[in-house]
């Protein structure tokens, strides 16, 4: 029994080994994001084989090996509180499983954390800190063959290229890894040279990768400074904290659910964030992990991590241990900045094999086989073994499917640069019909049917067949929107999907100009101090002629974001329509304040503010040029109405729109 217990002891350390190497390092390009969704999956194939284990090393060894350590409980805390969120916060309760970062993560992170202590042998707990180690300095040499130029000159595709690309798939959060790993492989490398160890090769390993890993930090920090290439933009800490405590006042215990983030972005952000040059910049996720969890899953989720932090600092005489450095370092990562799959899941990683050391273990035996009756021992066998496998079957069906849909809608985007229309049709098709809750791919595929029905409709000498297959695509392209509307009622991209084709089809279909004006104030009920919506709607007023409301809505974009050239230049537009020209003079005027000088838009505004003196009663001469401006989006004049390409059609009634009440409290913004 002893022999197979080891064997089954050395097996598991491998596959750990596996998982911890290549995880970092894991991406593939058959999904439409290669990297954090892989890695996801990735993580949940490494649970799955090793709970397989798990169930056979009972089997065979006839007992169950029990660990406690002191973060069993904080992060059952926290798995729970992502639970109570999901379940009570959420809206769409499949995006929060399927989702990285999210609650699924979260479940598998705990899950490896306690394979990890109940199953790695004490004797074999120094393997996965070297393959961690080897993984990141893998990933510095793949950093440093980029920076110095090779991978333009040599990748074999485009994506490969730009210097700053790495398997993790952002150049933060390679940082933030291999930061964590410096103390790790520093602290080893002096212990070794102070016990003058005998091991070269282990001398000689751990110096070149803290050689490795020192070189690939300086260069990635070098690469997201201020101008650089991958410049990093971190959202305010006082917008994240504003977004928190107005999240926090919403649903204190359980947060806004794990995969609402943007949604509370969009509703609880202040109107100061509009003075950042980045303001037109959705963040999904906060500046600080504990004001994140914060916002998702509440007071729980926040309690749950402070705990484990409080955990980790009462052992601070620790610090000069590699492992125990590394997880303080971890946490303190995790508060400053953006919570991530890789760091979250380093952290598991150091902290599980903390606790291999420090836990304090106990061995549960099943009663010998001949002195229990033969009906026990398989019940036995089943109770121990049948949580496990039925969370292997039950994942493997979950994330199968979504795995299926996602490599076909990976598949779609690759036909759309093709140009093929009838592949992205079949393809989206089949992702929606594999996974109808994911959002992103209806609203994808609303787009498409739209782009399809547009170029369909601009063939000459239309067929009847044709006119009716435009019909119905505009129906599908709106039924599709409509259901990433209902299925996050309170993401304002979803209801600005939906008023933009309601608008285009205004010449169209019958009623849809109703309908794009009330989606238009969905849209800014769930987004209502961003001030380019603002524009768009008074747009939609400008092309029906209605001025008056026009001008409101620009003068309200103007109230939320004082220095919008846009919206100036829209309302200077809708002043000249009025014939008020003294007003539409003094917004062209501003408009010049907001505007790049040496900008072709400068000259446009300049030329429109010269045609407007014309008109006023007496000579005014044109300001002077300003020298001091900030860059802005380009200017433009709402757009007219689409004409029909064929003839108007009649819509079914449930094309039409209907509000569906927003299941919380939304802010009204204060100028």
């Amino acid at each position: 029994m002893d022999s197979l217990t080891k064997k089954f002891d050395k097996a598991f350390a491998l596959v750990i080994c596996f998982v911890v190497f290549l995880l970092p390092l894991f991406f593939l390009p058959f999904t439409s994001e290669f990297y954090v969704f892989n890695k996801n999956f990735l993580l949940l194939l490494g649970v799955c084989v090793l709970l397989l284990m798990w169930s056979a090393k009972i089997v065979f060894t006839w007992q169950l090996n029990l660990k406690k350590t002191p973060y069993d409980l904080p992060l059952l805390g926290l798995l729970l509180a992502f639970l109570v969120a999901t379940f009570f916060g959420s809206i769409n309760r499949t995006e929060a499983f399927f989702q990285p970062e999210t609650t699924g993560t979260i479940l598998l992170l705990v899950l490896f954390f306690f394979i990890v202590t109940h199953n790695l042998a004490d004797s074999y707990r120094r393997w996965p800190l070297f393959a961690l180690i080897t993984s990141g300095a893998v990933l510095s040499l793949i950093a440093i063959y980029q920076f110095v130029g090779l991978g333009q000159s040599i990748s074999p595709v485009a994506w490969m290229k730009p210097k700053t690309w790495t398997p993790v798939g952002s150049p933060l959060f390679l940082l933030i890894f291999l930061v964590t790993l410096l103390p790790l492989v520093l602290i080893n490398f002096a212990q070794y040279l102070n016990q003058k160890s005998t091991d070269f090769k282990q001398v000689l390993g751990l110096g070149l990768g803290s050689a490795l890993l020192i070189l690939g930090t300086f260069i990635t920090f070098y690469q997201i400074l201020p101008g650089k290439e991958a410049a990093l933009t971190l959202m305010p800490y006082q917008t994240a904290w504003s977004i928190a405590i107005e999240s926090f006042k919403q649903k204190p215990l359980f947060g806004v659910g794990p995969e609402n983030y943007i949604s509370a972005f969009n509703r609880f952000r202040p109107s100061d964030y509009n003075s950042f040059s980045f303001w037109n910049t959705r963040f999904g996720s906060s500046s600080s992990y504990p004001l994140q969890l914060l916002t998702v899953t509440g007071l729980l989720g926040l309690i749950a991590f402070v705990w484990l932090l409080l955990k980790t600092l009462v052992q601070l005489k620790q610090i000069a241990q590699p492992l125990y450095a590394g997880i303080l370092l971890s946490l303190i990562l995790l508060v400053v900045l953006p919570g991530n799959l890789l760091t979250l899941f380093t952290l598991i990683t150091l902290l599980s094999l903390w606790a291999v050391k420090d836990g304090t273990s106990s061995t549960l035996r099943f009663p010998a086989k001949d002195k229990v009756p033969g009906f026990v021992v398989p019940l036995l066998l089943f109770a121990s073994i049948a949580p496990f496998l039925a969370f292997v079957i039950a994942s493997g069906i979950f994330y199968g499917k979504i795995y299926t849909a996602e490599y076909y809608f990976k598949k779609s985007l690759d036909a759309y640069t093709q140009n093929n229309g009838n592949a992205v049709y079949t393809y989206q098709t089949k992702a929606t019909t594999l996974e109808p809750q994911i959002v992103s791919y209806h609203l994808a595929f609303s787009q498409s049917c739209f782009a399809l029905a547009n170029a369909l409709a601009g063939k000459p000498d239309l067929s009847e067949q044709d006119k009716a297959n435009v019909a119905q695509l505009i129906e599908q392209s709106i039924r599709e929107a409509k259901n990433a509307s209902s299925l996050n009622p309170l993401d304002s991209n979803n209801w600005e999907n939906l008023a933009q084709l309601y608008r285009n089809i205004i010449n169209f279909a019958q009623g849809a100009d109703q309908w794009a004006l009330a989606a238009y104030q969905q849209t800014i009920t769930t987004d209502p101090i961003n001030p380019r919506l603002r524009v768009n709607l008074g747009g939609l007023f400008y092309a029906f002629g209605n001025y008056e409301m026009a001008a409101r809505h620009f003068q309200d974009a103007i109230n939320l974001k004082g220095d919008y050239a846009n919206a100036y230049y829209n309302l200077a537009a809708t002043y000249r329509e009025q014939k008020r020209y003294p007003e539409a003079y003094q917004a062209m005027q501003l408009t010049l304040n907001y505007v790049p000088i040496d900008s072709a838009d400068y000259q446009k505004a300049r030329q429109d503010l010269t045609d407007i003196a014309k008109f006023l009663p007496s000579p005014t001469p044109t300001p002077p040029a300003t020298t001091t401006v900030k860059p802005e989006d380009k200017l433009s004049q709402p757009e007219p109405i689409p004409s029909p390409t064929t003839t108007p059609i009649v819509l079914p009634q449930e094309s039409g729109f209907e509000v569906t009440p927003i299941p919380t409290e939304t802010v009204t913004p204060t100028p």
